[in-house]
């Protein structure tokens, strides 16, 4: 099982900057399960921790929805 790791990214506005940033990284550290979110006006007010619990939440959603 790969060690996860969170990323949170914030400032990158263009999607095709944001999608480059994500291929970058993917490549770069395969030996890792790279989770990734946005900041958003609302998750900008969390706490880091209950931010983190939602993130692998949605994270676990997306990988078993892409398994069918």
């Amino acid at each position: 099982m790969k060690e996860k790791a969170f990323l949170i990214i914030h400032g990158f506005e263009k999607r095709d900057e944001l999608f480059k940033l994500i291929k970058l990284l993917k490549d770069n550290f395969p030996e890792k399960e790279l989770i990734f979110a946005t900041t958003t006006p609302t998750n900008l007010e969390w706490k880091l921790s209950d931010l983190i619990v939602e993130i692998e939440k949605e994270h676990e959603f997306m990988k078993k929805t892409k398994q069918k």
